[in-house]
């Protein structure tokens, strides 16, 4: 099931503490072509360089939560750099330079990192071996294409068009990406159930799946992505609007007056009474043949016959006719071919059900009740929808 498209939010993780993080001052990368220094478990390294001989200080920080924690000043030396902590689990960094508020982001988890910082942040990159790594390499180059395609849409309609026009064939073009970017986002968990990279994915779009949906998409996670601190957080989160839902489709005790009893014989002389039909949804049809706005309703009620008759629903026609053939003859010009037809000459059963004008529709239960009173058009289908299903 899908709702309506909101654009993708941006990332926020719950992370677990981020512990003896430690500065190297003024590094260089390799000097002396010195193997690399072993890591530790859980630890990880950002090796930086830059073309940029201008770039003085970077300050790192930790993304938690759309919050952001300062762990480290580096200085930047013969346009290297690097920075080590500790990662019990992938999460989000960010770095900026100098005196400009522009971040790059990145992902950290426990491997050699290489960074290259770009004059424009923006382009700036990172590159690891690690598994977790590379999934977040192809997911980012994908979602970064989607954004791409985004940016063009809005600049291919700011040509000089109708404003209304505009919007409308734009508002189109930016569905129809956005179902196409839920369905990767869906592949994309299912094919990689077993990374630690995938709970941020699925907390990144958590609002542009259905209920229903996340909880397949969970069920589909490996026991050992399930058990991540990150992953029970939303788990949590998915069991919290399960839990709400059942609680908005618990209906409250509806009344239901009984249906006065109604019978008389139909257009071949047999007697057709209410009472008969239980266990069908009924619709009642006061109608006349010299009713304009009835007969105008009869093709509707043709279509709702054929749509449903095979599911439970009688339509009794109840008509306020004077004579015979006129409403005979209705009947069948009408195409009104079910045979639970009434005619109330004293408009006693319209009466009964305090009828003042026609055309009146009204539906009753399966349990001989009256659900809804007067009704009419696109709310008399759903209503017998809701009734049929009762």
């Amino acid at each position: 099931m899908l709702k309506k498209f909101p654009h993708f939010l941006v990332l926020s993780f719950v992370l677990l503490i981020l512990s003896n993080c430690t500065k190297e001052k003024s590094l260089k990368v390799n000097e002396n072509h010195e193997a690399p220094e072993a890591l530790l478990a859980n630890e990880f390294i950002v090796r930086g360089t830059t073309f940029d001989s201008n770039l003085n200080t970077a300050y790192i920080y930790k993304i938690e939560m759309d919050t952001l924690t300062l762990m480290d000043t580096i200085s930047i030396k013969e346009k290297a750099f690097s920075f080590k902590g500790i990662s019990n689990q992938p999460e989000f960094y960010a770095i900026k330079v100098d005196e400009s508020d522009v971040m790059y982001k990145f992902l950290v988890d426990a491997s050699e990192i290489s960074m290259f910082l770009n004059t424009n942040l923006f382009l700036s990159s990172t590159s690891s071996n690690s598994e977790t790594q590379q999934v977040y390499f192809d997911y980012k180059s994908k979602i970064d294409a989607f954004d791409y395609k985004e940016r063009e849409l809005f600049l291919k309609y700011k040509s000089p068009q109708t404003a209304s026009k505009r919007t409308s064939i734009l508002n189109t073009d930016l569905e129809n990406l956005q179902i196409e970017k839920i369905d990767f986002v869906k592949e994309f968990i299912e094919k990689n159930n077993n990374s630690h990279f995938t709970p941020f994915v699925l907390k990144e779009n958590f609002h542009s799946f259905s209920t229903e949906s996340l909880r397949k998409l969970h069920d589909t996670l490996s026991d050992g992505i399930k058990n991540l601190p990150s992953m029970k957080l939303i788990h949590n989160n998915i069991i919290t609007l399960e839990e709400k839902e059942i609680q908005q489709n618990v209906k409250t005790t509806e009344y239901r007056p009984k249906a006065y009893s109604l019978s008389g014989p139909n257009s071949n002389g047999q007697t057709i009474s209410l009472a008969a039909l239980k266990g069908k949804v009924v619709l009642v049809d006061f109608w006349a043949s010299w009713c304009a706005p009835c007969r105008a309703t009869n093709p509707n009620l043709v279509q709702l016959h054929n749509k449903y008759k095979n599911k439970g629903l009688v339509i009794l026609s109840v008509s306020e006719d004077k004579g015979e053939p006129e409403w005979l003859s209705a009947i069948q010009v009408d195409n009104l071919t079910w045979n639970t037809h009434i005619l109330d000459k004293n408009k006693t059963i319209a009466f009964r059900y305090g009828v003042e004008s026609i055309p009146f529709k009204m539906l009753v239960d399966k349990q001989g009740r009256i659900a809804s009173g007067k009704i009419s058009g696109s709310k008399l289908e759903n209503r017998i929808i809701e009734l049929l299903n009762e």
